[in-house]
């Protein structure tokens, strides 16, 4: 623990210890003699970075000021060059210089018809509401023209950044010298970053970045002469190699540095319209990856002899057989091609805008190298395999040598003589984006209008009017009690259940007020039950509101009870369509007695 409020400690020092940090907005420092005022407004907007906004109406701009002010924030200074019936108001950065708000308006309109009136035997009072409208004005200051004009959008002078990713097409751009073989070509892809700008509302000039994959095929299909050579009887024949299927995989890849132009034309008058766009340029590759593999097929061995104008096959003694890739190195191998590919390029397509710096651009590209990329030895094409010598059985099942000495090892169809040029070139689809910086704004000159606010607010005040009743005599107040003056019982309950709940409470305040003045408290009970126990419900009746009124204050001697069972019914609300309620006859009625 100790370790802790140590860290702590120490933590709080360092904070303490920081600088405090400064406000972006700088203190004025400045002295004046007798220059205008509105050259200490526009001092303080460029020195101390706030903006502040006023109404010429309502500043004597001409005003003469002197002073020096040295450290002082803006809002101070203004305090000091501005009359006493402007105020200043600072917020995020802007000043705002107002005229004082007029202090609020009361109209007060009194209530002509009473809202209710309260009444009771004592008084009675007339309530009215009057209305109270209270007005507070202030002056708001609000910018008319201060709006930021945009640079024109989207097909407009400015940066873009273009990234894009292409599939196609792709040749190495070689022609076999021999009719019966050829090049097929392959899968091409493009992949680049480009950076653009337009000097023109319509014209750019790109520069950027890419990778270019280049495939190709060689299919051997012609026939390859040794003249001279001897076979294993000693006879002169030809030696003829056949190529059947066989298959040469090419790929390239290479690193390029694009220069060009581009154009964009839109195509509607939309805000954010849809554009046509082309490019054509040069571009400088550097082949960071160019290979063959031996990919499937066979070759045949065959030997021609002219004197006897036959040729011969399948004859292993003979030194005459097929062959697969299989007994060559089918292992990727070095294609000889220069390090330096000059060539142009050319794209076309429909820039779609996506969002308010976001476009999808799509279209097709073309690329083909100028310079001749062949970089081989010139030497004819071999079928040595890989091994040079390959042990036949001979009749005896005794395996014996055969060599191909006088065949060169293969090293691929385009490092040999059969290739006299190689040029890549691709054609395919390409789809990206092309993203631009937010447009400039450029502000103009501010303008400023005044608008007065007014709120009103409404309140009610009760004004009330009271007038004192004569007061009757006690016997009369509690006749007029006596219409509300019966207490209520449950069934075989001596709980008096007071609706309402003050008629005890008021009749113990006459009594009070009046001692000579007595009363009856007379309890009753319904006809249920038998006799002895009715008597004891309505005696136990009458004993607990007298009770109550004892516990009031009022004087025993002021109360005479009695209970009467079932005796006395409650008739009051008998009719002959309204039967007796038997509910009713549980009840203590209260009687003043005459003096």
């Amino acid at each position: 623990m100790r370790y802790v409020l140590l860290l702590v400690v120490g933590l709080l020092i360092s904070i303490s210890a920081l600088p405090a940090s400064k406000s972006k907005y700088n203190p004025f420092t400045k002295s004046y003699k007798n220059v205008r005022l509105e050259q200490v407004l526009n001092d303080l907007q460029s020195k101390t970075g706030y903006k502040i906004q006023y109404i010429e109406e309502d500043l004597d701009l001409n005003k003469r000021v002197t002073g020096k002010f040295k450290n002082q924030s803006a809002r101070a200074v203004l305090r000091k060059v501005l009359d006493k019936d402007l105020q200043v108001t600072v917020k995020k950065g802007v000043i705002t210089i107002s005229k004082k708000p007029a202090p609020p308006q009361e109209i007060k309109i009194s209530a002509v018809a009473p809202s209710r009136v309260e009444d009771d035997s004592l008084m009675s009072i007339t309530v009215y509401e009057d209305t109270t409208y209270t007005i507070q004005c202030k002056t708001v200051t609000r910018e008319l023209q201060g709006q930021e004009v945009e640079q024109p959008g989207h097909n407009a002078k400015g940066h873009y950044l273009q990234g894009f990713a292409g599939i196609g097409y792709a040749r190495l751009g070689y022609k076999p010298f021999r009719e019966q073989d050829t090049a097929n070509g392959g899968a091409g892809a493009t992949l680049g970053l480009n950076y653009a700008y337009y000097f023109h509302e319509n014209w750019g000039v790109t520069a950027g970045a890419g990778f270019d994959y280049y495939g190709d095929r060689a299919v051997i299909g012609a026939c390859y002469e040794w003249s001279g050579q001897g076979d294993s009887d000693g006879e002169l024949y030809t030696h003829r190699v056949y190529g059947h299927g066989w298959t040469e995989k090419q790929n390239v890849g290479m690193v390029n540095i694009p220069v060009g132009v581009q154009m964009m034309y839109p195509l509607n008058k939309e805000e954010q319209p849809l554009k046509l766009y082309a490019g054509a340029g040069l571009q400088v590759g550097l082949p960071v990856w160019k290979i063959y593999r031996l990919s499937h097929g066979t070759i045949e061995h065959r030997g021609w002899y002219p004197q006897w104008n036959m040729e011969i096959h399948d004859q292993t003694d003979r030194d005459f057989y097929y062959e697969s890739v299989d007994n060559f190195s089918k292992e990727s191998k070095a294609l000889q091609l220069k390090s330096v590919a000059v060539g142009v390029f050319a794209e076309i397509g429909i820039d779609i805008p996506v969002a308010e710096q976001w476009d999808i651009m799509v279209g097709a590209f073309a690329k083909v190298t100028c310079n001749n990329m062949y970089n081989g030895n010139n030497r004819d094409l071999g079928w040595a395999g890989s091994s040079f010598t390959q042990y036949v059985p001979d009749a005896s099942g005794t395996p014996q040598p055969v060599s191909h000495d006088f065949m060169n090892p293969y090293e691929g169809y385009t490092n040999s003589n059969e290739v006299k040029a190689v040029r890549p070139w691709m054609v395919g689809v390409k789809a990206g984006f092309n993203w631009h910086p937010q447009p400039k704004t450029k502000p103009v000159a501010p303008e400023y209008e005044r608008l007065q606010i007014c709120d009103t607010t409404m309140s009610l005040s009760e004004r009330r009017d009271t007038v004192m009743k004569t007061q009757p005599a006690a016997a009369q107040k509690i006749a007029i009690l006596m219409e509300r003056a019966i207490i209520w019982f449950d069934l075989d309950s001596w709980v008096p259940k007071l609706e309402p709940a003050d008629i005890i409470d008021r009749i113990a305040a006459i009594l009070i007020e009046n001692p000579d003045q007595h009363i009856l408290v007379n309890g009753h009970a319904s006809s249920e039950g038998n006799e002895t126990h009715n008597q004891m419900l309505s005696d136990k009746r009458a004993e607990a509101v007298v009770n109550l009124l004892l516990k009031n204050g009022v004087r025993p001697e002021q109360i005479t009870s009695k209970g009467y069972s079932s005796s006395i019914q409650y008739t009051e609300e008998d009719t002959e369509t309204n039967p007796h309620n038997i509910s009713l006859d549980r009840r203590v009625e209260i009687i003043p007695v005459e003096n």
